[in-house]
């Protein structure tokens, strides 16, 4: 099969530039120009090609309508939640986003979804699963009773990472600091875990291969998390340049997650409805968290795009927005937004010989936009063709597609 007709991007120079793309076995076998007389292709005329998007951080399992974060699958019927993952996932994968770093799901019922995606029943973007976060024990807690795993001090840390990995879990989450989706007597510029307990997680992750995700607003949690060898730091809302500076000397990557604010304002009932510490949290530290953004991306931090999928507001289906804002407010060029969100996600799962990039001998992960998103970035909302794996999952130009 030949996909033909559009405008190629190079992740590493940043340009678009005309060819074709050969698919087989779901792999890009060869960038150049198609025969006139192929019989198989996908005419894309005038499309601008991107490799599929890698969304860093979501949350799938989460009910991102409800607007209270407080246990909200309580009164769920068995199997509620996976069918909402399912659909969260099918969302996902129709807007662009070919991979996504599920980083706290619930109950395991995100595993069980990549697990249905990758056998084929259900249609969904390639997932790289956490499990559970661990977390030390905290007034959230019942919060998330399906997605924190309490352990406190270095020996139940490891025992919990080595849990979620026996669930099959990808990957460790841990929680370096509190959280802004949380109850009133947690503090996100509080440090939770310590050194020697992310230190523990970060061992048992290395053993095994994989990574650790630090979600670390505060100062010292960023500190700490880069430090002890954490793969990612997600959020890292009041950072500063000691410690952006850090994160840049170890290679770890930030993943911002700023969206957070503004689609929970798009949401209007979400918004009238949340608890009130917590919009005042967002909306208060909206500005700094963009800043800080900014400031990290000016020091040379590696900037991995992420959305947080399943906070309050933030829905599936809507992760391009987090590109949009990165390249509109936070300094990053359209290029470099397109750069942070394919081939730097897929150089933090250690995956860039796999996809990120469209070039011979990567996956088959390829989305179309009208419009040349390096001229008006919001082309990235208008993704009307999305290949994964060398199949195609949407086509908007072909009839009831």
């Amino acid at each position: 099969m030949w996909v033909r007709g559009g405008q190629v991007f190079d992740v590493h120079n940043g340009t678009f530039s005309a060819a074709d793309l050969r698919v087989e076995d779901g792999r890009i076998i060869e960038c150049g120009i198609a025969p006139s007389n192929t019989a198989e292709a996908v005419d894309l005329d005038g499309a601008y090609l991107l490799p599929g998007f890698i969304d860093c951080h979501v949350h799938i399992c989460v009910n991102t309508r409800s607007p209270n974060p407080n246990n909200p699958w309580r009164d769920a019927l068995p199997g509620t939640i996976a069918i909402w993952a399912a659909g969260a996932a099918r969302r996902m994968l129709h807007c662009g986003i070919t991979t996504a770093r599920e980083v706290g799901g619930w109950d395991y019922h995100e595993i069980a979804v990549r697990e249905a995606i990758n056998a084929g029943w259900i249609e969904g973007p390639r997932l790289f699963c956490a499990g559970r976060i661990l977390s030390q024990t905290t007034s959230s807690t019942p919060y998330f009773v399906g997605m924190y795993e309490e352990c406190d001090g270095p020996e139940e840390v490891r025992k919990g990472a080595r849990k979620q990995l026996a669930a099959g879990a990808d990957l460790i989450k841990i929680m370096a600091s509190g959280a802004m989706t949380s109850t009133k007597y947690e503090r996100a510029d509080a440090i939770q875990y310590r050194p020697d307990e992310i230190r523990a997680a970060v061992e048992i992750a290395s053993d095994n291969f994989t990574h650790v995700a630090a979600h670390a607003h505060a100062t010292e949690a960023i500190r700490n998390a880069a430090e002890c060898g954490c793969r990612s730091v997600e959020h890292g809302t009041f950072g500063n340049p000691e410690v952006y500076g850090l994160m840049k000397k170890h290679g770890t990557f930030l993943v911002p997650t700023i969206c957070v604010s503004s689609a929970m304002l798009n949401d209007p009932q979400v918004s009238a409805n949340m608890p009130q510490h917590i919009h005042d949290r967002y909306t208060g530290l909206r500005a700094m968290r963009i800043a800080n953004i900014r400031l990290a991306h000016e020091i040379g931090v590696k900037i991995a795009m992420g959305t947080d999928v399943g906070t309050p507001g933030n829905h599936a289906g809507d992760n391009m927005q987090e590109p949009v804002m990165m390249a509109r407010d936070c300094g990053l060029s359209p290029a470099e937004t397109i750069h942070a969100s394919t081939w730097n996600p897929a150089c933090l799962l250690g995956r860039e010989e796999e996809f990120g990039s469209l070039e011979a001998g990567k996956i088959a992960d390829i989305i179309a936009v009208p419009e040349n998103p390096l001229e008006r970035i919001e082309a990235l909302h208008d993704v009307f063709f999305v290949m994964k794996d060398g199949a195609v999952f949407r086509n908007d130009r072909v009839r009831g597609a």
